[in-house]
Parts: C-alpha cells; structure tokens; sequence
C-alpha cells in the first residue's frame, strides 16, 4: 500500500509518482474536491471496475486524476474539462503513465476525464467513463456528499440558504460558474444524480446514499422553515 492518506486499496507500484503528484497539488484543497475526494473516487472507480470486470487500472487512474484542475477552476472561473486541461494532463502524467499501460490506455484515460461532467443523455458513454461518472458522482451524495456540498459552497462564497424563497430552480449546469445557494445545489443538481447512476453496483450504492440524503435535506428544512422547490430536468 503506498504511504500516502486515505489510500485502503493495494495498487500497482506503478501509480505512486501518480498518486504522489496529485497529492502535491490538491492535499490544501479546501472545496471539497481535495486528494481525500481524488482517493474516494479513484477506490470507488476501481471497485466498480472489478465487479463488473473492467480494466481497474484505468478506472482507478482516471478516478485519481479527474478533478486535477479544480484550483485552476476556483481561481480563473473557467471550467476545466476542456481541451486545453486534457492536453495539460497528457503533458503532466503522459510520461508517468504511457510506459507503464501503454498510450491507448492513457488516451482513454483522458476521454473518461474529458466526459465525468457530461450532463448530456445523448452520448454515449463506454463503460469506463460510465464508472467514473457513477464513482464522482456516488461522492456527491450520502453523507460525505452532504459534507463537500458544503465545503463547496463555503469556498465559493455560497449562502447556505436563499434570501427568498424559490419554488422553480433551474436544472444544473456545468458550464455556469457556482452560484445560488447550498440548499439549491442540492435540488438543481445532488437529488437528481442516483437516477444518473448507469452501472448495476452504482445504482446499488447510490439509493442508500440518496436516503441519507433526503432525511437529511427534511431535517434541514424543518428546523429552517423552508420548503422543498421544483425544479426542471436534469440534462
């Protein structure tokens, strides 16, 4: 087991300079998309690939690597699943990683990155990037979802509730910058995410998480004297 936090799982001796440059860059992450996150999902990923016989090496690597960018993200404004961060992670681990599994499989590597925030049910995903997005988003809800919501929205300068009430909230979307409230964030985007779930294992995960999920979000607002919104599609 390599010597660095969080890490439970045995991995292959090759992803330690991996593991050790993302460490590097996200272990003072304060967003709660920090190296316990890249961990959580790189573990996640890699179970979800041996249950359902994937290659695990690349469902872990993607896992650890996929939210690399976010500092970048929180200081610019820009999102980081564009080309230009897919050709930066080629340039950063292409030399850790293409010697080690070969170029074809650090190219699909990027292409499950490039897609883990793709909202869009018309494309279709393989089955790698299917159990990166179920991982990321398994992350997202229960109770560490409900923990980084709000590490998120603090970083961001996001009020835990709105000001005013809103009875129709918007679906969420990647593409615009973090904004509204946390109790928002939760109906525009987190409630929708165990429907998403596209492997058998992600969906077995995500409807126990959802239940936490939901029993808390009417705690919440019971003792708030708020009111649940309605809120459109999901893309």
């Amino acid at each position: 087991m390599l010597n660095f936090p969080y890490i439970t799982m045995p991995l292959p001796e090759w992803i330690g300079p991996v593991v050790a440059k993302v460490f590097a860059k996200m272990c003072d992450d304060t967003t709660g998309h920090d190296f316990l996150h890249a961990v959580r999902v790189m573990e996640l990923s890699a179970s979800i690939a041996e249950e359902l016989h994937a290659d695990v090496d690349i469902a872990a690597a993607a896992g650890l690597m996929h939210d690399y960018y976010r500092k970048e993200e929180k200081l610019t404004g820009q999102l980081h699943f564009g080309l230009e961060a897919i050709a930066e992670l080629r340039r950063e681990f292409g030399s850790l990683i293409i010697p080690e599994i070969g170029e074809k499989a650090f190219d699909n590597i990027l292409d499950v990155i490039t897609l883990h925030e793709s909202y869009n049910t018309n494309t279709v995903l393989s089955l790698d990037a299917q159990i990166l997005q179920d991982a990321d988003r398994l992350e997202a809800i229960g109770a560490v979802g409900i923990a980084r919501t709000f590490m998120f929205g603090g970083a961001h300068g996001l009020p835990m509730i709105e000001e005013e009430q809103k009875s129709i909230v918007s679906a969420f979307d990647p593409n615009v910058p973090p904004n509204g409230s946390v109790h928002i964030h939760f109906y525009e985007k987190l409630l929708k995410l165990a429907d998403g779930m596209h492997t058998a294992p992600g969906k077995r995960m995500a409807e126990q998480r959802h239940q936490v999920m939901t029993a808390f979000l009417k705690q919440f607002e019971s003792e708030l004297g708020l009111s649940s919104p309605v809120v459109t599609a999901l893309k």
